[in-house]
């Protein structure tokens, strides 16, 4: 195989790509420096669980096996290049292109083996990753709400940590360079909000990694979902980014004829092995001196993907087909890359100015943005306010209705115990399962963000609790003020200021654990089942429909676990302790076995909902903090 040729400059380029397309060289090289990646005996390998369908059909006994998603891989890719990775499904294409930027998941079922280098000499590892890396991912993970401008505005606030008139033309400069200035200022939009088609989209999730000017661009699938056409534009405006100074590596999977004619380089896949590498434009007459002779007018890709298929249970012909091909690799064409490797070397300094880039804003400055970006995202899609504004009306009306003007009387006393237990409920139902829906709605764009090192957990978590205060403080007072006084409580202020904190630490503790359980669970239906779990404990053990001195003694511990004992207690207490217009007023809290004092019950429920925001946060880090065994 031949050595591979000069990159052409841009002025060099047969073909002057169209103007819309063309990356300007000023944003793109002024701060992106010059990287190789390359990998050397690299292997990723699985616990599996078989079916019993599956050991019935391959005659096996044994339940688990280690199955090898890459087999012992070695490359490169060079500054200036486009690589595109392809293979038909289940090839390894994404398990590749995740290892070759540290994303693969590592443990004791999951073991990543080999090295990955950095012009040949620093291991690319996920936590230097965002000092000269970006990656796009398949789906389109963006905020809806922010338009093109404001995502782009956001990214290079935070990533590059610049502003001004310096940042304003940065965005302007990109957004050109990728031929978005015609809706920059159009809302980004998902599925509830109306906004860009999936072309658009793709671009901005381009420009967003793009705007850091990262040495090394990573993409799985970028053409996925989008027309011949515009997948074409696509891989040409990442041909032409590559010949302005950044690294591509992308994953493609059925790329038009016209698509794969702009390859520069091209790694094919087969059942985790490597059966081409190197010159995308030699691979069908390389495959002919091996026997694979692609039918004339026909797309290589298309043959590629068909021929080079392999099923799970193989077959004898596919075992000696893929024997063939791997055996033509390891004598035409491994020995080649080997060399060509060896053969490019980059300077030091360029190693170490990669490597000692400062690109991350002040934890404040995230602080700030994110808090701005999350106070916009709720006037813009008002649809989560509004659910609370129409909870929160709802029960103002249904207590109205139910609860209107009690007395004094024994039947009175009753049904004022029973509003202070559906305010319980109400209260912590309502704000758990809207701050949980809220929070896992945004936590694909938290982990896209995140891992690219935008911002950090801290910030992130801070501001959805600041952005949280009005709703835990101004609507439950608001609320206050109106049932208070229409249930016929107590015309007394220090009484109505303690029932005020007791429904604001309820709603704190509850939005507490909304957080703990969004930060716990990824998947919407499982957190769902969660909240449901931990909320019938709360009902049952909240000292209403069950006396807790008539619960089993080693059952009743749990209502120390319960807010809504507590809160109950503190609202019981407030209302009927040392009241003279209730002679009796002890005995009713007291035989619901409420021992504690209202005081340390506000204080028991503060603390409680103060520790499960930090609890909360530490299992959101460690959610996102992958551990890595290299070996």
């Amino acid at each position: 195989m031949s050595n591979i040729k000069p990159i052409a400059t841009s002025e060099e380029m047969i073909g002057k790509p169209p103007e819309c397309l063309v990356v300007s060289p000023k944003i793109s090289m002024r701060e992106s420096k010059r990287v190789k990646i390359s990998w050397k005996n690299l292997r990723y390998t699985v616990r599996v669980q078989r079916s019993r369908k599956q050991m019935e059909e391959l005659g096996e006994t044994d339940k688990y096996y280690d199955k090898e998603l890459l087999k012992p891989q070695n490359g490169f890719v060079q500054n200036g290049e486009a690589m595109f990775i392809m293979g038909s499904s289940g090839a390894g294409k994404t398990t590749l292109l995740n290892a070759l930027c540290d994303r693969l998941t590592q443990n004791k079922h999951c073991k990543l083996e080999g090295e990955v280098l950095l012009n040949d000499t620093y291991p690319v590892t996920q936590r230097d990753f965002g000092k000269y890396g970006g990656y796009v991912t398949q789906d389109d993970i963006l905020f809806p709400t922010l338009t093109v401008y404001e995502a782009l505005v956001f990214a290079a606030r935070l990533k590059i940590n610049i502003k001004g008139d310096e940042l304003k033309q940065k965005v302007e400069d990109t957004l050109g360079s990728l031929s978005l200035r015609h809706i920059k200022d159009r809302l980004i939009g998902n599925s509830d909000v109306k906004g860009l088609g999936p072309a658009d989209k793709k671009k901005t999730s381009i420009a967003i990694e793009l705007i850091s000017n990262p040495s090394v661009l990573f993409l799985d699938e970028p053409t996925s979902g989008l027309d011949s056409f515009t997948a074409n534009k696509i891989v040409e405006l990442l041909k032409n980014q590559a010949r302005l100074g950044t690294t591509i590596i992308a994953t493609i999977h059925q790329p038009s004829s016209s698509t794969f004619g702009l390859f520069d380089r091209l790694l094919l896949l087969m059942d985790g092995n490597t059966i081409y590498q190197g010159d995308a434009q030699k691979a069908a007459s390389y495959f002919e001196t091996i026997g694979f002779f692609i039918p004339t007018f026909s797309n290589p890709a298309d043959y590629f993907l068909k021929e080079f298929f392999i099923p799970y249970k193989k077959e004898q012909k596919d075992i000696q087909k893929l024997d063939i091909l791997i055996e033509g690799y390891n004598t035409r064409i491994s020995q080649d890359i080997k060399k060509e490797d060896e053969a490019i070397k980059f300077q030091d300094d360029d190693e170490q100015d990669i490597m000692n880039r400062n690109t991350k804003a002040s934890p404040l400055v995230e602080l700030g943005y994110l808090i701005l970006r999350t106070a916009k995202n709720t006037y813009r899609n008002p649809s989560a306010t509004n659910i609370r504004i129409t909870q929160a009306i709802m029960m103002v009306v249904l207590i109205t209705l139910c609860f209107w003007d009690l007395g004094t009387s024994e039947r009175d006393i009753n049904g004022k115990v029973g509003f202070i237990f559906f305010l319980c409920v109400s209260t912590i139902f309502n704000s758990m399962n809207v701050v949980l829906v809220l929070f896992i709605s945004e936590r694909p764009v938290f982990i896209r963000e995140y891992s690219s090192k935008t911002y950090g957990v801290w910030s992130y978590y801070l501001s959805k609790s600041i952005v949280e205060v009005p709703f835990e403080v101004i609507a439950p007072l608001i609320s206050c003020l109106l049932v208070y006084f229409t249930v016929g409580l107590t015309p007394d202020f220090d009484r109505f200021v303690i029932f005020c904190l007791v429904t604001v630490s309820g709603v704190l503790v509850s939005t507490s654990f909304g957080f703990f359980i969004g930060c716990l669970v990824r998947d919407p239906s499982v957190a769902a089942q969660v909240s449901l779990l931990m909320y019938l404990p709360f009902v049952f053990f909240g000292g209403f429909f069950v006396n807790l001195g008539d619960v089993f003694t080693f059952l009743r511990w749990i209502q120390y676990l319960s807010p809504i004992r507590y809160m109950m207690e503190a609202f019981l207490r407030n209302e009927f302790e040392d009241n003279s217009d209730y002679p009796n007023g002890d005995q009713i809290y007291e035989k619901y076995h409420y021992d504690l004092g209202t005081a340390p019950c506000i204080l028991i429920v503060i603390v409680v909902g103060i520790a499960l925001r930090m609890i909360a946060l530490l299992t959101l880090k460690l959610s996102v903090t992958p551990i890595f065994k290299k070996s």
